[in-house]
């Protein structure tokens, strides 16, 4: 029976981050059935399930806890540091290079010490796609519970869906007060979502909290069943992607802020490599903090 984790991805501060439950089921013993309930159990945004791959050095699945979803960022950051944290990747060099199996295919990541200390884990997304959106601006601050000038999207930042693994729709706001402020209708984000066929709404400012960030940002993804996330890496290296391509940002090191409006304030990395023409990588990455670690009774799920 495996052990179960709770890790904090995004910080290197216990109760920051993005809480990520974190199984460790090496044989790939639980069942579909056990993993939902699992899932609805820890009640956190992911539930992430670690086994052996044939195909890769580990496969993970992803829970939350209405349903199981092909990719999380977030938890593949928070799986993999809690990997290297326990030894079960070693460090060549001051670094390791990991395959990742999951449900939409098989991702690169890296893992980094400093003076023998893990340091950062970063995961290459894949290649991003952009789909041009129309959409009246009156119905979307409605579901926001906006003004419409508060939303500033315009022909040089137009509504856009991003994806890079799980498609978004991003939305420019005005500043970080007004991106805390609004309290969107959940089921109306549901059902735009799912109208658009993207998994979350991702709303973003040049508006910062820290000098050197990039944008500050929040998302609403109920339709995965988690009202709002802390911090969402796929959302932001496709939206740092966007604002290389549009000319807003360079290729770079690039820093995202979020969960400033559910008091877990924090920070990822987002690496692009190319130009405007052509991106030609995505990479997100950061630290994170193992929080639990804790064993299911024995017998519990033959029960």
């Amino acid at each position: 029976m495996g052990l179960f984790y709770q890790v904090d991805a995004f910080s290197s501060q216990p109760f920051f981050g993005n809480p990520t439950a974190i199984i460790l089921d090496k044989k790939d013993e639980y069942s579909t059935e056990i993993r939902e309930s699992i899932a609805r159990e820890m009640n956190l945004s992911i539930t992430a399930f670690v086994s052996d791959s044939r195909k890769a050095d580990f496969k993970i699945e992803y829970f939350t806890p209405k349903k199981e979803v092909p990719l999380s960022g977030h938890a593949t950051i928070a799986a993999l540091w809690l990997l290297a944290d326990i030894g079960e990747i070693v460090s060549e060099n001051s670094k390791a290079s990991i395959k990742v199996e999951t449900k939409e295919g098989i991702f690169k990541t890296e893992i980094l010490w400093k003076d023998d200390v893990l340091n950062k884990v970063y995961m290459i997304l894949k290649k991003p796609q952009f789909r041009d959106v129309e959409f009246n601006i009156q119905a979307l601050a409605d579901i926001l519970g906006i003004r419409t000038d508060k939303i500033e999207s315009d022909e040089k930042l137009p509504l856009v869906i991003a994806d890079t693994g799980s498609p978004k729709l991003l939305i420019l706001i005005s500043s970080k007060e007004m991106t805390d402020a609004l309290v969107p209708k959940y089921e109306e984000v549901e059902r735009l979502c799912r109208r658009m066929k993207v998994s979350g709404i991702h709303l973003y400012t040049f508006d910062t909290y820290l000098d050197g960030s990039t944008s500050y940002t929040r998302q609403f993804e109920p339709i995965r069943g988690s009202p709002e996330t802390v911090v969402s890496g796929l959302a932001n290296g496709a939206l740092g992607a966007y604002l290389v391509k549009r000319g807003f940002a360079q290729p770079g090191t690039l820093i995202f802020e979020q969960g400033e409006s559910l008091e877990r304030p924090s920070t990822i990395e987002v690496v692009i490599k190319g130009t405007e023409d052509e991106i030609k990588s995505v990479k997100i990455g950061g630290k994170a903090k193992v929080i639990f670690k804790f064993e299911p009774r024995n017998g519990l799920f033959n029960e």
